[in-house]
């Protein structure tokens, strides 16, 4: 019996560096950032066959990519390639290149084991090995990771110098491949890239649709900039404008729509004559998410491959600004099916669009060889999380002093509005020379405060309102003004 139980603790060491990292090609999708960039790439299985012997192949969706050819990819997978093919017999993964040369990755393998990794040249490859099994953190948590580092030799193993030397991977137990390369580029490029997300298990970053995108709450405030150029001598404009959510109503069997009210002012330039042009309404914008969501345009993966007849749009994806959210980036149309390929249409429509979680559109430009339309979010307020620098305190001072709304007609500002504790009601365009009644109502009509005003600036404190849409009433010397604050 002693001596079955020391065999046991002789192996035992063994057994654990021989655990199994197979948890690449798991469902749904996962993401990658690319080394020292906000850009993310992902791998998705699409399908999987089994030829038989229990091996496997998964295959990820199609991609287009950019060659030194006027022709341009579209045979070519996503970052770790279009197919995938894994050994029941010894857990052997094997990647192709762009080149069709396998790349091998062993799940199984065991502290300083080795392998053959990639094919350099026809006299050289890319020796792996495993240099450690250690916890570590993947996507801010704890699992074993195996480190794979890479060294070029000689196909008689002799070592010799590579830019690939020292570069390494990382394949955690749970979470796949933590630190990649683009499969499709090896050995022609040694950028890395860092898993930031993965469906199954669900961790870090994850996909998002039409109704992620278009998820406002009241209160929330989102600040543009833009211009419109013309190239054949016509007027340029450029403009800033706030929009506030001040309604939300949500509707639908399953509560798949929802209708947003937005006040919003805008201020513009207009040239030649520096002509100034302000004014404020309501938007209202309706989303069907049910409908919308046979729209897929948002739901492709970067760099997918999606003909629309003669035409393929490129699709990006980056972890940037806006507190890091993922931002998608459309370009419509941007490939067209000419000479038996798809290539770069020259004097073609631009046409490109950024979508944001929780921001909606977050840039937009329109080129077609005469004008140019532009805007992009400056600035965004939700809750109590803020991004940006806003283009000003609330709807009226949205330039400088100097570009402000025509003097004389009366108006009043609410600074700040949404008002979180105290604001400032600032009466413009009118001559006080009696009191005024300002007078607050909740949503639905109630009223629910009342002052006289006898000075063109009053402070409001919150009294204990709750957090919500109201509408304020200033009235006095045929002067009749309404407008909405939002409590915060």
């Amino acid at each position: 019996m002693k001596k079955i139980i020391l065999s046991i603790l002789i192996i035992f060491p063994i057994l654990l560096n021989a655990q199994n990292y197979t948890n690449i090609c798991s469902q749904g999708p996962a993401f990658y950032k690319k080394m020292n960039t906000n850009i993310v790439k992902a791998y998705k299985t699409s399908s999987y066959s089994i030829p038989g012997s229990g091996d496997t192949i998964f295959y990820s969706f199609p991609t287009i990519r950019d060659t030194a050819a006027e022709c341009k990819d579209t045979t070519k997978g996503s970052i770790l390639g279009r197919k995938i093919y894994r050994s029941s017999g010894n857990w052997m993964f094997y990647f192709f290149n762009k080149n069709n040369d396998t790349i091998y990755i062993y799940a199984k393998a065991q502290l300083d084991e080795t392998w053959r990794f990639a094919k350099l040249t026809s006299g050289t490859y890319l020796e792996a090995r495993v240099t450690s099994i250690t916890p570590d953190s993947v996507m801010g948590v704890i699992d074993d990771v195996m480190r794979i580092e890479l060294q070029a030799k000689r196909n008689d193993g002799l070592a010799i110098s590579s830019p690939w030397n020292g570069k390494y991977l990382k394949l955690s137990k749970h979470y796949g491949l933590a630190r990649t390369f683009d499969m499709n580029l090896v050995p022609f490029d040694t950028t890395n890239y860092t898993i930031v997300g993965k469906l199954k298990p669900v961790i870090g970053i994850q996909d998002f649709g039409w109704k992620e995108a278009y998820n406002f709450n009241i209160g929330d405030a989102m600040h543009y900039s833009g211009y419109t150029n013309s190239s054949t001598g016509g007027p340029s404009t450029t403009w800033k404008e706030i929009q506030t959510v001040f309604s939300k109503t949500t509707y639908g069997t399953s509560i798949d729509s929802v209708i947003y009210k937005f006040d919003r002012c805008r201020s513009t330039i207009t040239n030649p004559g520096n002509n100034h042009v302000y004014f404020r309404d309501t938007i209202i914008a309706k989303y069907k998410f049910n409908v919308m969501v046979q729209d897929s345009t948002i739901l492709r993966f970067p760099d997918q491959f999606a003909r629309q007849n003669v035409y393929a749009s490129q699709y990006d994806r980056f972890m940037k600004a806006f507190n890091n959210r993922q931002t998608k980036k459309v370009i419509d149309d941007k490939y067209r099916f000419m000479n038996n390929c798809f290539v770069l249409p020259a004097g073609s429509v631009t046409l490109y669009r950024n979508y944001s979680e929780g921001l909606g559109i977050t840039e937009y430009y329109r080129d077609d060889q005469s004008d140019q339309d532009f805007y992009r979010l400056v600035y965004f307020k939700k809750g109590g999380e803020s991004w940006g620098a806003a283009v000003g305190t609330e709807c009226s001072p949205i330039l400088d002093v100097t570009e402000q709304p025509l003097a004389g007609k009366p108006q009043v500002r609410i600074v700040p509005n949404p008002l979180k504790n105290r604001s400032q009601v600032i009466i413009e365009g009118v001559k006080m020379t009696e009191d005024y009644t300002f007078v607050l109502f909740n949503i639905v009509g109630k009223e629910v405060y009342r002052t006289k005003i006898n000075s063109n600036t009053m402070t409001l404190d919150r009294n204990n309102l709750p957090t919500g849409l109201y509408i304020y009433l200033l009235t006095g010397n045929e002067v009749k003004i309404n407008g909405k604050l939002v409590i915060d």
